[in-house]
């Protein structure tokens, strides 16, 4: 986004927020992106912060899902500025000063609700493309933590703009020195006239014929990127391009899209355009990680096989050492073998012997070799069900994958999410975490005074199984298949047999046997669900449940109802 289209969104914004809402809580959502959750007087908003290309910038929109992510930023956002008011929205730069910079600074300010001492924190967020980063600083501009690690500036040193030489104001440079500065190539106008994009020179050149035309097609173009024509967004092949206050005729005669406000253009785009880009270059990411988890699974089973058939021959060892042990008096001093007959068979069997030691202990060393490989046995016998079990997750995970619809139903990709995330410091950050991801739970269905909750990915099952369900919840799964973990809640009233049924056919539905007629599925209640030691998120094991036949497709009804909302 451009300066001068930035400029424009942030006086949108800055009206549509003049009821100075209050901070209810901030959340990490898909993307390097979070969300600020607003409680205004006519209802609720999100303030989307995103640093992603091509939706970097700031969007309000009614609602946003959240991701497992749990950002530094985000909790000392909420430790500091829960319950404060966001007073104004501002670009940071100052026009009079020369400052062009594409930077937001949110000031938010919080009043004790014991002492009544008031607090002034700032947030800045820099939408300079790649080096993109957001800051939250004290009344002193101290800059108290950040979420990217990209910019220059360092937490506990004092925020500054980015650095750049102070620039003429656009709308009151004199025309001589606009024939003078726009006389040279375009790629240098920038460097000398305030908030002259690359697009904005491009555009200009395209509408000047000759260089006397460029100070009056100037002078038009930016009185248009002031006035309050229609947002126009061009496409490139169906993806998208840009999007401008102002005609960008050079790309095309007429924009593929044109909104009312640049607010609704950044919500169209991350609907139809980033949103969905992220998501499946996001699942092809998580689906590739979990195959390759998957192949190297597989390997370490053959791997273990392989030396499971290597301990077999551990009855052969100890066969021997009787056999020793029975013919002890026929050994010679010093001989290096021993011929004794086989009592199974009845033939002659040679026995290598170690003429360091004694015919005893060489007995001693077949037995010691029986007993290792008996060991050997039990330990690679348990491996080997320990790999079975982180197999069978890891199909389900990539079941889970292939089937989410939503990137926030996908797996979080912690490796890639290092840069800017940390594990929270005490218990105390980590009770509000988890209480922040229970209470944005929903139920994904409401039947017959019951709520069914849903999980799409590991953690979201482990989060609805051992945090949301309660003593008296139901927990249902398909049997020996992958799917979803699905809880059954009734506020009111005894759990019946229609409602199990209920929860059954969901969960068959979000299993990999939707496609079956006729779906085996285990019942029982959630306190008889245990996490397996040592587990991956969502690896479970139960007793006392009750297997329910049902058809996945009894479900339609419900799910149709749903996605018609």
């Amino acid at each position: 986004m451009d300066y001068f289209t930035l400029r424009r969104h942030v006086a949108e914004l800055a009206k549509a927020l003049e009821d100075k809402p209050v901070l209810a809580r901030a959340t990490d959502v898909p993307g390097r992106s979070f969300s600020l959750r607003l409680k205004r007087r006519d209802g609720w908003n999100d303030l989307v912060i995103s640093l992603d290309n091509p939706g970097q910038g700031l969007r309000l929109t009614v609602d946003c899902p959240e991701s497992e992510r749990s950002s530094s930023l985000v909790r000392t956002m909420n430790r500091l500025l829960t319950n404060g008011r966001l007073a104004g929205i501002t670009l940071a730069g100052n026009e009079a000063d020369g400052q062009y910079d594409r930077v937001v600074r949110l000031h938010f300010v919080v009043v004790d609700s014991f002492f009544g001492n008031r607090s002034d924190f700032y947030l800045f967020g820099e939408f300079t493309g790649r080096v993109a980063d957001v800051f939250i600083c004290d009344a002193d501009m101290k800059i108290l933590d950040r979420f990217a690690r990209t910019s220059n500036n360092l937490i506990g040193g004092v925020y500054r703009l980015p650095e750049s030489q102070p620039l003429l104001n656009p709308g009151t440079i004199d025309g001589c020195s606009a024939s003078r500065i726009l006389a040279a190539p375009p790629e240098e106008w920038k460097n000398q006239i305030g908030g002259l994009s690359p697009q904005f020179a491009s555009e200009l050149a395209f509408r000047a014929v000759g260089l006397e035309d460029r100070p009056v097609k100037f002078a038009e173009l930016y009185t248009e990127s002031c006035s309050n024509q229609l947002i126009s967004v061009y496409l490139k092949n169906g993806r998208f391009k840009t999007l401008s206050c102002f005609r960008l005729s050079y790309l095309s005669e007429k924009p593929d899209f044109e909104f009312a406000s640049v607010n609704e253009a950044m919500n169209w785009l991350e609907d139809f355009q980033a949103g969905p880009h992220r998501f499946n270059e996001a699942k092809k990411r998580v689906l590739s990680a979990l195959h390759s988890d998957l192949k190297q699974k597989n390997s370490l089973i053959e791997d273990q096989q392989a030396l499971l058939q290597k301990f077999s021959g551990a009855d052969h060892f100890q066969k021997l050492g009787n056999l020793l042990v029975a013919s002890l008096y026929r050994v010679k001093p010093g001989s290096r073998t021993v011929e004794v007959e086989d009592w199974q068979t009845g033939e002659n069997l040679t026995i290598e012997l170690d003429t360091s030691k004694t015919p005893a202990a060489n007995a001693t060393r077949f037995f010691n070799l029986y007993k290792k490989a008996r060991r050997g046995i039990i330990e690679v016998e348990k491996r080997i069900e320990a790999l079975k079990g982180e197999i069978d997750w890891l199909r389900e995970q990539i079941w889970l994958a292939e089937n989410a619809t939503a990137e926030s139903d996908l797996p979080f990709e912690e490796k890639k999410a290092n840069h800017y995330r940390s594990t929270p410091k005490n218990k105390k950050e980590q009770n509000s975490a988890r209480k922040g991801r229970i209470s944005g739970v929903k139920p994904a269905f409401e039947i017959e005074g019951c709520r069914f909750y849903v999980g799409r990915n590991a953690k979201q099952n482990d989060l609805l199984t051992f945090q949301v369900a309660r003593r008296g919840d139901w927990w249902f799964h398909a049997n020996d298949v992958p799917g979803a973990h699905v809880i059954l809640k009734k506020p009111e009233g005894e759990i019946n047999e229609n409602d199990l049924w209920a929860g059954a056919v969901l969960a068959s539905w979000f299993s990999f046997a939707r496609e079956s007629s006729k779906v085996a599925v285990d019942a029982t209640e959630v306190s008889h669900v245990k996490r397996i030691p040592g587990g991956m998120p969502g690896r479970v094991s139960y007793t006392h449940q009750q297997t329910i036949m049902v058809n996945p497709g009894d479900a339609l009804p419900w799910v149709s109802k749903n996605l018609s909302k």
